[in-house]
């Protein structure tokens, strides 16, 4: 089987039924300049989040339960 698609020299290269079609990319070695600080902020609010959902989900799963035995006790 042979392969259809191939990256070259920061090209992708596709051949389809002996067609081959040249698609340039953007270069990957250019430099930006990267605020440390806001990486560091976009960190803390992630994990801050993160943990929020999991307080929800633990909160949410518990109270279920409490339903779920509620009616299970009160059907008794």
């Amino acid at each position: 089987m042979m392969q259809k698609a191939y990256f070259h020299n920061n090209k992708s290269i596709s051949e389809s039924k002996g067609q081959k079609i040249n698609i340039p990319l953007k270069y990957t070695d250019q430099k930006r300049v990267v605020d440390i600080n806001r990486l560091l902020n976009r960190v803390r609010i992630e994990k801050k989040n993160e943990t929020k959902r999991k307080i929800i989900f633990y909160s949410s799963t518990i109270l279920a339960l409490g339903f779920f035995l509620n009616l299970v006790i009160t059907i008794n």
